[in-house]
């Protein structure tokens, strides 16, 4: 093609691509179509045949143009977006370090750092009694498990006695642990760890604080029944109705309004609590547990024979005389 014919062709083509991109803004449309003369220029030099046959159409570059003009500017926008992003969590993290070592830095964090270690040996005490409530409740499963044992049972007084036992192991294993080497003191940590959180867990599903509730709420008015037909200790009541129903949650008082409480046995009692957080020491039956675990059933009782009320014949109406008529 004639060099006169190859402008022609560059003119008309580069006219039509601006003509399609007129809808662009200004500021847009310079940078797109800032060489687009010379590039057609240089393409109509490399080879004969027309523009429209090596490049097609011009409305057809117009719109690749657009196009590809759009795809490299989103990428641009998303590139300087993850760099801004990038360049927030940078800060973010330095001044997350910068805060931690002012903190580290300062003097009351120092002064609680150098206090920690005075602290070992009521963690040693409190592993012990941790310790051991985590084997009582293992062993216990079905047995209601309080933070303070009954002393008044045997249950509790063993109960006390393994965790006098486990504290005085704890502690002397605490003593002796400063020495062991760094693999036997990290498993020592990892196993503090552990025994605390399965202690958190324990003392989370605990639901009977009977003792500490039964010592906390106890008042001189509830002192214990004392009956004078028991053979024994009475520990229980088994109140029925009189045609031989079992009753429950029947409220028992004195002549003068003080509720009536019985002495405690080995078995746990597991009292109600009331609305106010107290526990109600006057509800009969009692639901109380053998040292066994199992449940403390009702005894058997004999009923007295009730006289039966014999029916009353009811009065036959007598008719009243009808007015004689007047006269």
């Amino acid at each position: 093609m004639a060099s006169n014919d190859q402008a022609s062709d560059v003119a008309t083509y580069a006219a039509t691509v601006r003509a399609q991109l007129a809808d662009l803004p200004a500021m847009e449309r310079d940078v797109l179509l800032e060489d687009l003369e010379q590039h057609l220029a240089e393409v109509a030099a490399e080879g004969e045949g027309s523009l429209v046959d090596r490049l097609g159409p011009p409305e057809d570059y117009a719109v690749e143009l657009r196009a590809a003009y759009r795809a490299g500017r989103q990428t641009t926008q998303t590139t300087q977006t993850t760099q801004r992003t990038q360049t927030n969590g940078v800060y973010l993290a330095e001044s997350v370090r910068a805060a931690a070592h002012r903190v580290i830095d300062s003097d009351w964090a120092r002064q609680v750092v150098a206090f920690l270690p005075e602290l070992r040996p009521a963690w040693w005490v409190l592993r012990g009694y941790l310790a051991a409530l985590i084997l009582t409740a293992a062993f216990s499963r079905d047995h209601p498990l309080g933070p303070i044992p009954n002393p008044a049972t045997k249950r509790g007084l063993a109960e006390i006695l393994a965790a006098g036992v486990a504290i005085w192991l704890s502690v002397r294993i605490g003593r002796r642990s400063r020495k062991l080497p760094q693999g036997a003191r990290v498993l020592a940590i990892s196993a503090n760890v552990l025994i605390a959180f399965v202690a958190l867990a324990v003392l989370g599903n605990m639901h009977t604080f009977a003792y500490s509730e039964l010592i906390g709420t106890a008042t001189p008015e509830q002192a214990p029944f004392n009956a004078a037909y028991a053979a024994g200790p009475l520990t229980n009541i088994y109140p029925y109705s009189q045609d031989g129903k079992p009753l429950t949650n029947v409220l028992l008082y004195d002549q003068d309004g003080r509720p009536i409480t019985v002495e405690q046995s080995e078995a746990q009692t597991i009292y109600p609590t009331g609305a106010d957080g107290k526990a109600i020491t006057n509800a009969y039956p009692l639901t109380q547990r053998h040292m066994n675990g199992d449940p403390a059933v009702a005894p058997r009782v004999a009923f007295p024979p009730w006289p039966t009320l014999s029916p009353t014949a009811s009065p036959t109406a007598i008719p009243s005389p009808s007015p004689s008529p007047t006269r």
